[in-house]
């Protein structure tokens, strides 16, 4: 086959369908995100105490707002729940393109970013299980452990996927334009994530953007990249 991705591109635009139909589930706005956040999700992905949640969700520290804020809190939890399809498709996606990559190198280096893959799921999992208990705990006062380990699995999660894109520069380095490209972006993440990770600002949604980013631009090299 002259198109050793094309199998892996059609999983890919599983991965886009899936993100759209989360783009319309989770809320677009939210009643107060912390400093540089646009993105909903990707604030309450990052929230560090239980008045940041409350303020996230319009409860501004008090209890009595509960009512008002029921759509948003249905609208986290279903999209937190249609997020594990989406997190088995773009793992799944990631293990096989990067064992792809493996198989026609003969580079081992890349089935290590098949194996990290399988990291990021179940920290991807296990994120999921925090942000779900904290909404069902919203009016107990009593989710500080969940936003500890919150924190702890956002990052193996973040962090595990731009390493994923880091181990597969040397691959893409080797490329034309398009995969320059490619490289570019990837390294971009990675650095992206450790100065979020370091600084709590907009770099958590730009970090987001370079990770959105590269998949689109892996999942259109899938179709475009043949063998010569």
């Amino acid at each position: 086959m002259n198109k050793p991705f094309i199998k892996v591109g059609f999983l890919g635009l599983l991965v886009m369908g899936m993100s759209l139909v989360l783009l319309m589930v989770f809320p677009s706005k939210a009643p107060w995100m912390m400093d540089g956040f646009f993105t909903p999700i990707i604030a309450f992905e990052f929230v560090q105490s239980p008045g940041e949640v409350y303020r996230l969700f319009g409860l501004s520290g008090s209890l009595d707002q509960l009512s008002m804020t029921q759509s948003m809190i249905k609208a986290m939890d279903l999209g937190n729940k249609l997020d594990y399809i989406y997190m088995v498709l773009y793992t799944c996606f990631l293990f096989f393109f990067s064992f792809v990559c493996a198989k026609k190198t003969g580079q081992r280096l890349y089935y290590a970013a098949s194996l990290l893959s399988f990291v990021v799921l179940i920290a991807d999992a296990l994120e999921n299980i925090q942000l779900l208990r904290i909404t069902a705990k919203i009016t107990r006062q009593d989710f500080g452990k969940e936003i500890f380990f919150l924190h702890c699995f956002t990052w193996i999660k973040w962090g595990g996927i731009t390493i994923v894109f880091l181990i597969l520069a040397p691959y893409f380095f080797k490329g034309k334009t398009l995969s320059k490209g490619i490289t570019a972006i990837g390294i971009s993440s990675f650095i992206l994530s450790i100065l979020a990770y370091l600084n709590r600002s907009v770099l958590n949604e730009l970090m987001g953007l370079s990770v959105a980013l590269m998949f689109l631009m892996m999942i259109v090299y899938s179709f475009f990249y043949k063998i010569e």
